[in-house]
């Protein structure tokens, strides 16, 4: 999983980290930094702005969740905010986006991955759009001795080795 690396540093490296707690028994959320931005470039273009197709980022997370106290469990539902941008075109433009939300234990150890995808939308003429994604379950059932305020739902694009490198040697996140 590409994202293991990036786990240990996740409380360093958060942005748009907001949860709503029901009596701090709710795990956080957070987008993870590294992983907050996708930029995509048209076909044989240079992999510079001057080449951008669109960018997409997380600009946040906000969570709720239910308690099961016999269970000892959570079960949250995510609201993951995106913005998207594009140079501006009489085109109308849509794309899938890959992202992820992952549970992890003690910032450094994934308890789960799971994939999904977002549709993005360019109405024509449009050269910027915000939308929002749902994921409406993700449970959390601490191991033996563990506590709920342990693990941190953590969500992000889907990035290839070479979108995350451009993120990390551009300072390309999440504005």
């Amino acid at each position: 999983m590409r994202i293991t690396p990036f786990a240990m540093f996740a409380a360093l490296l958060l942005s748009g980290c907001v949860s709503d707690t029901e009596k701090g028994l709710c795990p956080t959320a957070a987008v993870l930094a590294p992983t907050s931005a996708m930029t995509v470039f048209r076909e044989n273009a240079p992999a510079d702005p001057s080449g951008e197709l669109y960018t997409v980022w997380m600009t946040n997370v906000k969570s709720s969740c239910d308690f099961d106290k016999d269970d000892k469990a959570t079960d949250s539902k995510l609201r993951i905010m995106f913005g998207a941008k594009r140079s501006p075109t009489a085109e109308a433009a849509s794309y899938r986006i890959p992202y992820f939300v992952t549970v992890t234990h003690g910032g450094d150890r994934i308890m789960t991955k799971k994939m999904f995808l977002a549709d993005l939308v360019f109405p024509p003429g449009q050269a910027s759009v915000s939308f929002e994604q749902v994921v409406d379950s993700t449970v959390i059932k601490p191991e033996r001795g563990a506590k709920l305020g342990e693990y941190q739902i953590l969500t992000g694009l889907q990035l290839t080795r070479a979108q995350l490198e451009y993120n990390i040697n551009n300072n390309h996140f999440a504005p």
